[in-house]
């Protein structure tokens, strides 16, 4: 019988997202936080929180909670941008810098275990097949 694609990543996401919880659980982090860090820091170490919005694929409200946590936490501070002041700037702190290798390295970690055994053709295929499924479900 053949499973169908939808619910096989369904669960390949669930059991991605407890294993990234379970493993920043230590450092009081969530998986989606750490989603948000992580694109702060590729941003220069700033971006504005609709830019976050964006990356993430998420409703404002979710955002907003996700940042006010962090900031609480002492991972990121925020504040509204001089030139425009609808957009508010998130930027992360030393604390969060000091945490990012880390995270890193946990990500690394789980992307060799989920990658094990496929060939470096077969990742590059693999890759392809799940930029068309994003691209189609938008």
């Amino acid at each position: 019988m053949k499973k169908d694609i939808g619910p096989m990543i369904k669960i390949l996401n669930d059991k991605l997202k407890a294993t990234a919880d379970a493993s920043l659980k230590e450092n009081a982090l969530t998986f989606s936080q750490s989603m948000v860090m992580e694109f702060v820091h590729s941003q220069g170490g700033k971006a504005t929180q609709k830019n976050v919005e964006e990356r993430m694929a998420v409703a404002h409200p979710t955002v907003v909670g996700i940042v006010s946590r962090l900031e609480k936490n002492g991972f990121l501070t925020c504040h509204t941008d001089e030139f425009d002041r609808r957009n508010k700037i998130v930027c992360e702190t030393q604390k969060a810098l000091d945490l990012y290798e880390i995270m890193q390295n946990e990500r690394q970690k789980t992307e060799r275990k989920l990658t094990k055994g496929f060939s470096e053709r077969e990742l590059e295929n693999l890759r392809q097949m799940l930029e068309a499924l994003l691209k189609n479900i938008e």
